[in-house]
């Protein structure tokens, strides 16, 4: 990835502002305007064509010293810059992201003896807005501990949202409430004392946009969560350190990450938004050709235990050579280049359900000695001579009392393309530091990286382009778990979740069943269509795709030739229609192929979609359909159709209860 040449840098130096009360930042459409005042405090509106979007929300910093920033702020200078440039992006939903922004950094001056001096630095966009707190040398806070951030976000009237329910690793649902409901009180053990954090972003549906807040460049600080008010405003809430000592360690010069504000005019608008990635730092990687994303198979789907389960003891705790051999051959077939060994494979593995920093003491696994029926380097042998390589999955905490250089040195010189490493659970300043170490340390030794038990996606994937999925989200693995992955969630996802950045959710499951139907067995059944885990896999942008079932449910099965070259990586992505929670309809190019899906809620639908918006010229086009049955009843049957598109431009779906469609346009 690379930063394309601006187009346009333009800085202007307004002198000393001792009477400006009000500071204003358009977007380069004119349609988005961020101001920053200074007269009640510091504070911020937004505001789209003219009309308040955000109310006066307010900006701060406290620190556990007692000083404040913010509270008593005054400007005193400003200086405004722009961009029209775009970057390249090889493991995105679009190749070519536009990187077109106005911004104002205004220096503000707190006290008087001494006086703090500090920054705000506040950029519009076309598509959003987002501002970071800067903490100069000129502050005189040499070194802090940040106790908490006074940022809000308080909307004019009380919305309907979709916050992020607690979850320590974003592996979380979203239901639809009124600002005013958002909890301010955890009702969770594992935060008991603490205030209730909902995870990013959250989705506010206001009369003229669509609104998403989430963050970006989160390397050095505290993840963000929100919290309730009981009124019409949001505030932030900081992931605590693991030491205890407030939410934040440092010592200025120092950048807080973006506060971001997603915005589109229809809900359509909002989900190919890319300002997350746009806003991060560009990528520390100098060069990335050995990052190759694709599809993977993964063993685990079968042979995973729900450990809290004892019923469930007599299934296989992990996969062996005979297992990863028949996946490793089935990727070979299909033509996917990786296939993933997953947990319970090396010696002295840390309990599952110990974090990170959980048990400082716990001894180490080895990841030299494998289990005696996992011989990972004749694995990684074999699969090699099928043109497939190997993903290793292992614990946080094991990695960590291993030696970050030495278990991804020894892990590279075998031979293996990447690593799964989960249960970090956490997105405290510890913790964001120490992907940060990982990703470094795999760029170093050539290995992608997946987290799982991760947070939520801050824009980390573009400074370090070989991290290349994550979890931070609940996925197709719940299905194992209960009945949560419901069409609503499901379909909640690309609106809120998918927003932020790759997203591991593992679809493909073959063993379809209705909501009704549905149980929680072994080998693991979905809710809802084929047709619509087929969806999943161009809905939910993922540069490492890792397929949930298995060679005997995937072999000669209706669906699954949608599986043989499927992309993990787009040129151009469009959005059709969409509604949230209702349906959504996508198109994702690559090359001189369309890939529509499609998905829907409860309830069954029936759609004409217009393709003019792909600029299909001429007659020759061909589609290939992979569409639900008409008996609602049976969720595993596929239709599969194979006609020339001629002059049409419009496709009728016709979508079953939690259904979907995928299909494929070529020449």
């Amino acid at each position: 990835m690379r930063l394309l040449p601006a187009v346009l840098t333009a800085t202007l130096l307004i002198g000393s502002l001792a009477s400006a009360a009000e500071q204003r930042v358009r977007s380069p459409d004119g349609k988005l305007t961020l101001i920053v005042s200074d007269d009640a405090g510091l504070r911020y509106r937004v505001e789209l064509d003219g009309k308040p979007l955000l109310a006066d929300s307010v900006l701060g910093l406290a620190f556990s010293d007692g000083t404040t920033l913010g509270p008593a702020a005054k400007i005193t200078d400003t200086k405004k810059a722009s961009r029209k440039a775009t970057w390249d992006n090889p493991l995105g939903q679009r190749r070519t992201v536009p990187d077109r922004f106005r911004e104002l950094r205004i220096t503000l001056n707190e006290g008087t003896a001494p006086v703090r001096t500090f920054a705000l630095v506040a950029r519009a966009y076309d598509d959003g807005v987002a501002f970071r707190y800067d903490l100069p040398e000129a502050s005189g806070l040499g070194e802090f501990t940040l106790k908490r951030e006074l940022t809000e976000f308080r909307f004019p009237a009380d919305h309907r949202a979709w916050p992020g329910d607690e979850s320590g690793c974003a592996e979380n649902t979203y239901f639809k409430r009124k600002l005013s409901e958002i909890p301010r009180e955890t009702p969770q053990s594992w935060r008991r004392g603490q205030p209730y954090c909902s995870v990013l972003p959250l989705l506010v549906e206001t009369p003229s946009a669509y609104v998403a807040v989430a963050e970006s460049d989160l390397l050095d600080w505290a993840g963000l969560f929100l919290t309730g008010t009981g009124e019409t405003a949001v505030r932030a809430e900081l992931a605590p350190r693991q030491d205890g000592r407030g939410a934040v360690v440092g010592r200025v010069p120092m950048v807080s990450p973006w506060r971001v504000v997603m915005v589109g005019h229809t809900a359509a608008d909002l989900v190919t938004n890319d300002l997350v990635a746009t806003l991060a730092t560009p990528s520390r990687v100098v060069d990335t050709s050995w990052v190759k994303p694709g599809v993977s198979a993964w063993d685990a789907w079968w042979t995973g235990v729900n450990p809290s389960q004892p019923q469930y003891t007599a299934v296989l705790a992990r996969g062996d050579n005979r297992s990863h051999r028949e996946y490793i051959d089935f990727a070979s077939e299909m033509g996917w280049p990786y296939q993933l060994v997953d947990w319970f494979w090396y010696q002295h593995m840390t309990d599952w359900h110990k974090s990170l920093f959980s048990q400082p003491n716990q001894p180490s696994g080895d990841f030299t000695q494998s289990v005696p029926d996992i011989d990972l380097p004749g694995l990684v042998a074999y699969a090699r001579a099928k043109n497939v390589r190997l993903f290793v999955w292992g614990h946080s905490l094991d990695v960590q009392t291993a030696g970050i250089d030495k278990t991804l040195g020894y892990l590279a010189s075998l031979g293996v393309a990447g690593v799964k490493i989960d249960f970090i659970n956490s997105d405290s300043q510890e913790a964001v530091q120490w992907c940060v170490r990982v990703l470094e340390s795999a760029a170093r030794n050539h290995l992608m990286v997946d987290f799982h038990g991760t947070y939520k996606p801050t824009g980390l994937a573009r400074t370090y382009p070989n991290f290349v999925t994550q979890e931070g989200v609940l996925g197709n693995e719940y299905n194992k778990l209960g009945g949560s992955v419901t069409a609503r969630h499901t379909l909640i996802l690309p609106f809120t979740r998918g927003l932020l950045g790759p997203m591991d959710y593992t679809p493909g499951g073959f063993l379809n069943r209705t909501q009704s139907t549905f149980k929680v067995t072994y080998p693991a059944q979905v809710m809802g269509t084929r047709a619509r885990q087929l969806a999943m896999t161009v809905v939910y942008r993922s540069p490492l795709l890792v397929l949930c079932d298995s060679p005997a449910n995937y072999r000669g099965q209706p669906g699954v030739e949608f599986f043989r070259g499927l992309p993990t990586v787009w040129d151009e992505s469009v959005v059709l229609s969409a509604e949230v929670g209702k349906h959504l309809v996508i198109a994702r190019r690559s090359g001189k192929r369309w890939f529509i899906a499609a998905m829907n809620g409860d309830d069954a639908l029936t759609m004409d979609v217009s393709l003019d918006a792909l600029g299909l010229k001429g007659r020759d086009w061909q589609l290939r359909e992979f569409a639900d049955g008409a008996d609602p009843a049976a969720p595993e049957t596929v239709v599969e159709t194979t006609r020339d598109l001629g002059d049409a431009r419009t496709l009728t779906l016709h979508l079953s209860s939690g259904g979907g469609y995928a299909a494929v346009i070529m020449k």
